[in-house]
């Protein structure tokens, strides 16, 4: 191994996509504690489960900010099919 291979450049990520993600929706970077996590870093499950569920207030009126103000509608359509899939019990039609 390398010596330029063996750096992680994404903190307390697993990689850069995590870390991406997680600062697109304005979650911790540098607390572990604010995540649930099983292993040494914290992976794009365990923040995708963060933003799954930060939409799905948003979508049940719990939260009155949508959490990525930047989206398009398709986009907003595209993270409801995947909650749907995700949560069979989701339904945004009641919402």
């Amino acid at each position: 191994m390398t010596g330029t291979s063996a750096k992680n450049h994404s903190g307390i990520f697993s990689t850069k996509r995590t870390k991406n993600l997680a600062e697109k929706y304005g979650l911790d970077l540098y607390n572990k504690n604010a995540y649930m996590y099983s292993g040494k870093f914290i992976t794009y499950d365990d923040v995708q489960f963060i933003v799954d569920n930060l939409w799905l207030d948003y979508f049940m009126g719990y939260s009155i900010e949508q959490p990525d103000a930047t989206i398009s509608t398709t986009e907003k359509l595209n993270i409801i099919d995947s909650l749907r899939i995700k949560f069979p019990d989701f339904d945004y039609s009641l919402y």
